[in-house]
């Protein structure tokens, strides 16, 4: 018995197997079960590539390109990594919307312990606050409020530094600045 390996990996017993051996002889037959073994792993690669490019996690730039097509999503150039994380999340937006799904939403985009989120009933207005995140994140961010935060609500955003982040600056360059702007700018 001969196996052939496809380029997906899975083993596949070659046609020339299949006939009765006083044929294999044949050269006729023997090429033509080489040709159509080739065309069979071939066959095979492509419908384990658009298996694959039914699932999120598995898929390649040309199935993430389609789910992107799909719903409006815009790639900006991203790794493939962080598309796929903006093709999940915007699956993951369910009505209705409620503060759970903020949240949830909010911790595939920064992660559970990189942000709080206040609401304040009585002024009807939202807190976000994010840990210093890198442009794309806080866009994100903006954008999922954007959606998800009803009309009627203010939302404040507010990007707080960790000591990791501030502790890279001299004393005399923080002194400038007050406890509050350290905390919640930029720097």
């Amino acid at each position: 018995m001969t196996y052939l390996i496809s380029e997906g990996g899975m083993f596949v017993l070659a046609l020339i197997d299949y006939i009765p051996c006083f044929l294999r002889d044949i050269d006729e037959f023997t090429a033509l079960f080489s040709a159509l073994d080739i065309e069979i792993s071939n066959a095979g690669d492509f419908l384990k590539k658009l298996m694959d490019g039914q699932f999120i996690f598995y898929c390649d730039e040309e199935y993430l390109s389609v789910f992107e097509k799909a719903l409006g999503i815009e790639s900006y150039k991203d790794s493939e990594e962080k598309r796929r994380k903006k093709i999940i999340l915007k699956f993951n937006e369910k009505l209705p919307y409620t503060v759970f799904r903020l949240k949830e939403s909010l911790s595939a985009i920064c992660g559970k312990e990189n942000y709080s989120l206040f609401l304040i009933y009585d002024e009807y207005r939202l807190v976000l606050r994010i840990l210093n995140e890198d442009d794309d994140v806080l866009r994100q961010c903006g954008e999922l409020l954007e959606r998800m935060v009803p009309a009627n609500i203010k939302t404040d955003t507010v990007i707080f530094n960790t000591h990791e982040i501030v502790g890279k600056f001299k004393h005399s360059y923080l002194s400038q600045y007050t406890h509050w702007e350290i905390y919640s700018k930029i720097l």
